[in-house]
């Protein structure tokens, strides 16, 4: 842990400079405002979902922040020379048209729409599709990217288990416990977690509610690997090729994005924990770390959800 802490504390001296954080701060303070008191995202961005300018404007909606962060800060850190490589478009462009292509594909709905399947089947299905319907892509096109621009590395992005001391991801994990235990108490919580209220329902395909519900949180666990891969692996390992050290703080900033909607502490304090996760994946050439965090908090979340619903019967 102390290791870690130092690293973190050596790439901060490094890399800070007042004014591309104060900049970045300021941005995302005034996005999380517009997307919290204005409903920004719902109001002009989901109502495209289902129509065919979505895929365009999810891939924008996640794309644009990026940009709206790193460019002022390479010019502001007189490191704008970098902008000049192709590889930092291409990448960028494939990495976030990949995510927002698959945000915006709603057909995987039709799946379960079928009038002859029960609730608990229709429900299965569709967490099983939202949870796997970015892993297997992002394999897949991602291996492409790295076989094109990374192929000396002998692994995908970071994911690879050597080369990292688990020990202090898992002390991270247990000094969890109290915050989360405490946010599980707020209403906003409550009604976000579990994922699946599985109460409410029986099991699906002839298998018992514990196999329906195990099955489901494995899935739900692998959508955060595929997180990772993203915005730790993609655009932290890959992009650290062409941007450096650079590359950590515009994806703290693109990863606070991707949670307006959630209950507001826990979007704020993504950036955080983004940016740390950022470190250690840059530092380490390694993102296992941030998916036992990522996947270990979602778990301790649902745990503290479904004990909040027996608890209060």
């Amino acid at each position: 842990m102390k290791k870690i802490i130092i690293e973190i504390r050596d790439f901060v001296k490094a890399d800070f400079n007042i004014y591309a954080y104060l900049y970045t701060f300021l941005f995302l303070a005034i996005a999380i405002y517009f997307s919290y008191e204005h409903n920004f995202e719902k109001v002009y961005i989901y109502k495209y979902y289902t129509k065919p300018i979505s895929y365009l404007i999810f891939t924008l909606y996640y794309l644009a922040p990026y940009y709206i962060i790193i460019i002022p800060v390479l010019f502001i850190k007189k490191q704008q020379y970098k902008l000049l490589q192709s590889e930092f478009w291409i990448k960028s462009i494939i990495f976030f048209g990949t995510f927002g292509i698959l945000v915006a594909f709603w057909q995987y709905k039709l799946l379960f729409n079928y009038p002859q399947l029960g609730t608990s089947e229709k429900l299965f299905i569709k967490h099983l599709f939202y949870n796997l319907k970015r892993i297997i892509p992002f394999l897949i096109i991602f291996f492409a990217v790295k076989k094109y621009y990374d192929k000396e590395d002998n692994h995908l992005f970071g994911l690879r288990i050597k080369g990292l001391s688990y020990k202090p991801f898992f002390i991270m994990l247990i000094l969890m416990i109290p915050l989360i235990a405490i946010a599980s108490y707020m209403p906003d919580f409550q009604k976000a977690y579990p994922q699946y209220k599985f109460w409410y329902y029986g099991g699906a395909f002839g298998m018992t509610p514990i196999q329906t519900v195990g099955i489901i949180e494995l899935v739900y666990g692998l959508d955060f690997a595929s997180i990772e891969l993203l915005y730790r692996g993609a655009l932290v390992v890959s992009m650290a090729r062409v941007l450096g050290q650079e590359a950590v703080l515009p994806m703290a900033g693109a990863y606070v994005i991707l949670h307006f909607g959630k209950p507001l502490g826990e979007t704020i304090s993504s950036f955080f924990g983004g940016f740390i996760l950022g470190v250690i994946a840059f530092e380490k050439r390694n993102i296992f770390g941030g998916i036992v965090i990522h996947v270990g908090i979602a778990y301790l979340m649902e745990i503290a959800a479904i004990w909040q619903h027996y608890h209060n019967l």
